[in-house]
């Protein structure tokens, strides 16, 4: 079974440094470096330059091959390993192993990097790149590079990737036999289960996070090929705001929530937005602008209408009755109930204010 290393303390903030200065260590750190490894790893990290460079680019500028300029990275990287856990980096480092290991001891990169920035006010936004040159050179940490399956991400090396794929494959094959979400503590239990893992809940998560599979919404986990967790047309957007909210909507509100959610880059306009409400006959219109999804019992039609179905079975109904009726439909005032009474010629009054259809 995967080992997860024990939980250690964050270094004494009195021994700390109160100013970092990443930046400038990781310049002193290079200094180990011949002219070559340095220009390599700076163009490979982006440090002091506008943009990464690929091995192929690199291996260009010293006209040698890709592999060449691989080996001579790696080997660079082995001299600062060697030389950095006496500088100001072992602070930043002990701080992501304390912030990994509460996630499990694996974490996505666009979750850790900002993290980390948000934890240590001393290291600047702009120095990000040597934080990531930090954290590459440490002996127990590994960053498994973006992939078709997974999240670029960050682990200790005692986290085995046979480990990932096989929580990653159980996941996915609970949430597709269950075709629905599924709360964290649940799909988590059941897969602990499942493999027989005595191991976090937590990095259960945290591998189920970096499966690009999976759609984490409000309610747990599901598949990001669901529409109605990840929709994609006007319609499946309308949709999921609104069993999201599970509760009736003013159509300009829909429209405004949808806007907040940043499904994608696509803009919002409020009469689209409408137009497909009225066009749609899963959206019920039951005040004015506002509507509720008929799977919830609203039924379409106007209130004479929603009138009529209540006194479909022929049997007379008071009128406190029936606007008690037609409020569960509709969210409309009374005396639109009482007009409609009054006024229709499918429907006659009778004795003790009570109504029926007229034959």
């Amino acid at each position: 079974m995967t080992a997860i290393p024990q939980t250690t303390t964050f270094p004494n903030t009195q021994t700390a440094p109160t100013t970092l200065k990443l930046k400038e260590t990781v310049e002193k750190l290079m200094m180990v470096l011949s002219e070559k490894e340095k220009y390599i790893i700076k163009h490979r990290f982006s440090i002091g330059i506008n943009q990464k460079n690929t091995l192929e680019a690199i291996g260009q500028h010293f006209n040698v091959t890709r592999e060449r300029i691989r080996q001579i990275e790696k080997n660079a990287l082995k001299k600062l390993k060697r030389n950095a856990f006496n500088t100001n980096l072992k602070v930043v480092n002990d701080l992501a192993k304390i912030l990994l290991k509460n996630h499990g001891s694996l974490m996505s990169h666009k979750k850790l990097i900002p993290l980390i920035l948000n934890s240590l006010k001393t290291i600047a936004p702009q120095e990000t790149n040597e934080l990531i040159l930090s954290l590459t050179i440490d002996p127990e940490l590994t960053r498994a590079a973006n992939t078709l399956s997974y999240e670029s991400h960050w682990k200790f090396e005692t986290i085995e990737n046979n480990l990932i794929r096989k929580i990653s494959t159980e996941g996915f094959k609970i949430l597709s036999e269950k075709k629905d979400v599924i709360s964290l503590e649940i799909i988590t239990s059941k897969i602990a289960k499942n493999l027989n893992l005595t191991i976090s809940e937590s990095l259960i998560k945290s591998i189920l996070e970096i499966d690009k599979r999976n759609k984490f919404i409000q309610k747990g986990v599901g598949l990001i090929e669901w529409r109605h967790i990840n929709p994609k047309t006007l319609r499946d957007k309308i949709q999921f705001i609104m069993e999201r909210d599970h509760k009736p909507l003013h159509f300009l509100e829909i429209a405004e929530k949808i806007r907040k959610s940043n499904f994608d880059a696509k803009r919002i306009n409020n009469q689209a937005v409408h137009n497909e409400l009225i066009r749609n006959n899963h959206f019920v219109l039951i005040g004015r602008g506002l509507y509720a999804l008929d799977k919830w019992g609203y039924e379409s039609g106007t209130v004479g209408e929603v009138i009529n179905k209540i006194l479909a079975d022929g049997k007379a109904k008071t009128r406190e009755e029936i606007i008690k009726e037609v409020l569960k439909q509709r969210q409309v005032k009374k005396i639109t109930i009482y007009l409609n009474l009054k006024n229709s010629s499918k429907i006659k009054s009778l004795k003790g204010d009570r109504y029926q259809l007229a034959l």
